[in-house]
């Protein structure tokens, strides 16, 4: 499984949550406990929305051994930002570029995705709910396979629509369903949609449940959900993301304004 960020506000404050990020995928003690290795290298990729252009960037590099790119997002990372990122360490699906995170979509509906995603889902119970081709997704991970069932049923970037088709995914989850999803529809309106859930048996075991935590930070320029390893390679006062919370975020670029709503998932 993987750790993942979620960012929006000062791009100077979320430098060191990069750098947290980075440390974290070379050596994660939460992972090594549960002798699963310490690293989280099968690929790494974030989202950059910053001034009207939105850059996305996927790697087969780990992070660590990317470090020239992370230089160059760190020098990017400045006024106001929105910012998804996230380190891959393969459990479902081949390791390779397409399966990368974060994930891109376009909607028919009008407005398009952004996806990361932490966990393991029944990946057949989400092609046989959508509908959709099992061979078409032979080689595809869980967290693609989610994707293309929003892409297909998500009816817009309304908290609403977005906790329905949020709380469809839910139920086939087997371990984790930590996800960070940034929209923007072609009115150009902005939303970000976080999800922390953590089923009752993976919880059960106190390993996994310190390895799977998410953690938030929140002030006045900055808004921030980050894997629990952050703790581990940061000073920030982080606060735990309880069980089953989702948080919706309503982010005005021009503005330089975020508001963000949590919500029971």
């Amino acid at each position: 499984m993987c750790r993942i960020l979620f960012a929006v506000g000062e791009g100077k404050r979320v430098r060191p949550l990069l750098e947290a990020l980075l440390k974290s995928s070379e050596h994660d003690p939460y992972k090594l406990a549960r002798k699963r290795g310490s690293q989280h290298r099968d690929g790494w990729g974030y989202v950059l929305l910053k001034d009207g252009f939105a850059e996305h960037y996927r790697s087969e590099d780990a992070i660590f051994e990317d470090r020239r790119k992370v230089h160059e997002v760190m020098e990017k990372l400045d006024d106001f930002v929105v910012f998804l990122a996230h380190t891959r360490a393969a459990s479902q699906g081949e390791k390779n570029l397409f399966n990368v995170q974060p994930f891109a979509f376009s909607t028919k509906r009008g407005f398009m995705f952004w996806i990361m995603h932490n966990g393991d889902l029944d990946k057949a119970r989400l092609i046989e709910m959508g509908e959709l081709d099992p061979a078409e997704l032979e080689y595809a991970s869980d967290s693609y396979a989610m994707g293309v069932y929003l892409c297909r049923f998500l009816e817009g970037i309304e908290k609403d629509h977005l906790l329905k088709r949020f709380r469809e995914i839910k139920s086939t989850t087997k371990s984790l369903m930590n996800t960070g999803t940034l929209l923007m529809n072609s009115e150009k309106e902005i939303r970000a949609f976080i999800t922390a859930y953590m089923s009752d048996i993976y919880a059960s075991d106190t390993l996994n449940y310190y390895y799977g935590r998410l953690l938030y930070f929140e002030d006045a320029d900055i808004f921030a959900v980050v894997s629990s390893t952050f703790e581990q390679y940061s000073y920030i006062p982080f606060g735990e993301v309880e069980n089953e919370t989702a948080f919706y975020v309503r982010v005005n670029p021009e503005g330089k304004e975020f508001k963000v709503e949590k919500l029971r998932f």
